[in-house]
């Protein structure tokens, strides 16, 4: 019980904290009484499309409308929000700090709407993802998704790169190849490119890396699952010019390598992300080949979805496209 009070209060305060959310609407001499909501949903939707037509698909509005809101909102606001030319919306220095005050503050509405019932946001939730996946950009997703959620319990199981039956006791799986739905839902993340990496180390001393030519004075890394073949295809390089090779099981494996130094492996955007964001791999060129195959999201149908897996896949997907198949 100690831990759902916590919860409970933990709602609590989060609405009490929406009143700081709108500081900077406050700052531009907009009353907190009288704050033109319809407008700053309107405006949020252009902010996000940086297009009129879309943002008002989104919302369910026509163009106009859109328009005539955000219009009304620069007049109310006394500032212009977006700048208009050659037929291209781009948000002003004051509609881009607009705009993350008011994507905060719907965000922070949305959560704690969802948190009225903490008894919903308890229990185990269990979350499967490739070796890859785990090893990089799920783990951060994953974790800081229970610090935010403690009275949810994760378990995080493995499953294999293009398994097809994933196990019904499964609640969410993030899957490299299209699964068998069966009587659940299968969303499309993408397909990030592929690109040569290293560990910024091994260029230290060397000759620049500007052509793909140049690789072959590199140790090149295989894995299972990624086809070097193909990239040497791509860009006219002979198959036989590295000097030596070494081949791994799976990509986690081969990308572990390439941090350490041992050579170039080829990582997408999506698993090597934060090994480039922390400085452990570098891209070598902006020459890509595609996946072999897309990321899927598989989960529960919506009538049947708990509100701890669409919490869940909210935040993992959060600002990220998503195409319903």
């Amino acid at each position: 019980m100690n831990l759902i009070h916590k919860q409970a209060q933990l709602t609590v305060k989060k609405a009490d904290h929406l009143v700081s959310t709108f500081e900077y609407l406050s700052e531009v001499f907009l009353d907190r009484r009288n704050l033109p909501l319809s407008a700053l949903r309107a405006f949020e939707s252009a902010a996000e499309c940086l297009h009129l037509g879309r943002a008002g698909e989104k919302l369910g509005v026509s163009h106009g409308a859109i328009s005539h809101q955000v219009r009304a909102l620069e007049e109310q606001l006394s500032v212009k929000l977006f700048s208009r030319a050659h037929n291209k919306l781009a948000l002003t220095p004051a509609g881009q700090r607009l705009y993350q005050s008011v994507k905060d503050g719907f965000d922070k509405i949305a959560d704690a709407t969802r948190n009225l019932n903490p008894l919903e946001l308890s229990g185990p939730l269990v979350v499967a993802c490739t070796q890859t996946i785990a090893s990089s950009w799920a783990a951060k997703h994953i974790c800081e998704f229970y610090q935010k959620y403690p009275s949810i319990e994760l378990r995080v199981r493995e499953i294999e790169p293009l398994q097809k039956d994933i196990p019904l006791d499964i609640d969410i799986a993030i899957c490299y190849g299209r699964p068998n739905s069966g009587d659940r839902s299968v969303k499309k993340l993408g397909a990030p490119p592929l690109y040569p990496v290293c560990s910024p180390t091994i260029l230290q001393g060397r000759a620049p890396v500007n052509n793909p030519d140049d690789l072959s004075s590199f140790t090149i890394i295989h894995d299972g699952e990624v086809l070097w073949s193909r990239w040497f295809e791509r860009y006219g390089v002979d198959p036989d010019s590295p000097k030596s090779n070494i081949y791994f099981s799976n990509t986690s494996q081969a990308l572990a390598a390439a941090r350490l130094g041992y050579g170039v492996a080829l990582g997408n955007t999506f698993e090597a992300y934060d090994f480039i964001r922390d400085g452990q791999l570098v891209q070598l060129f902006d020459l890509p080949i595609d996946e072999a195959h897309e990321y899927y999201l598989l989960t529960q149908t919506e009538a049947n979805k708990p509100l701890k897996v669409s919490i869940f896949e909210e935040w993992i997907t959060r600002d990220r496209l998503i195409e319903d198949e």
